[in-house]
């Protein structure tokens, strides 16, 4: 790892530092378990809305170029997959 000109470079990964120096100030680094566990409910959630962004968009997608697909047949592939 090295930091040059307030840039964060790990192989050939590079982001600006300011994501560091904001996530110090908003978690408590003191204690590091809670810290991590705030963190981890946070990007649970986005990630969750992350997931249902790219299902709502693959939906439109699929409904565009098939629009005869009912939520009928969508639920019965939908259950036919799921077991």
């Amino acid at each position: 790892m090295s930091q040059s000109s307030g840039v964060y470079v790990h192989g050939d990964f590079s982001e600006p530092m300011s994501t560091q120096h904001n996530f110090s100030n908003q978690f408590d680094l003191e204690n590091p378990h809670q810290a991590m566990s705030v963190y981890a409910r946070i990007m649970r959630e986005h990630t969750k809305q992350q997931l249902n962004i790219a299902t709502s968009s693959a939906r439109r997608r699929s409904q565009e170029f098939n629009p005869t697909l009912s939520a009928e047949s969508s639920a019965s592939f939908i259950s036919s997959t799921g077991s």
